[in-house]
């Protein structure tokens, strides 16, 4: 949801247009509603138990972390997956250029 919004953010700014704030409002609503009811859910299903959980957390990054609420280990980011996810970024990065410059020689 977070990223969602940081999203909406940065492209309503960069775009600019009526289009852009309304698609960005819907989709900053929609996450809102999914957060609001994926917790109410969790309420119903998991009860005192999900309420120490998000007791614990933020919905801010990294404000638990700063409230000494939880505690940031630093292996946790140590994963395999998160190589995968390193190379796949950096690959698109490096491939980014291509990637416009084919699209520009589409011809529509």
């Amino acid at each position: 949801m977070v990223g969602q919004v940081i999203w909406c953010v940065a492209h309503t700014l960069w775009l600019g247009t009526s289009f852009m704030v309304v698609t960005s409002l819907g989709l900053i609503l929609h996450h809102l509603f999914g957060v609001w009811h994926g917790d109410r859910r969790l309420q119903a299903r998991y009860g005192e138990s999900f309420e120490i959980l998000k007791s614990r957390t933020s919905i801010i990054p990294f404000l638990a972390i700063l409230q000494k609420r939880q505690t940031l280990n630093w292996r946790e980011f140590l994963r395999p997956a998160y190589l995968g996810v390193i190379v796949f970024v950096l690959l698109f990065w490096w491939a980014h250029p291509l990637l416009i410059r084919a699209t520009g020689n589409i011809g529509w």
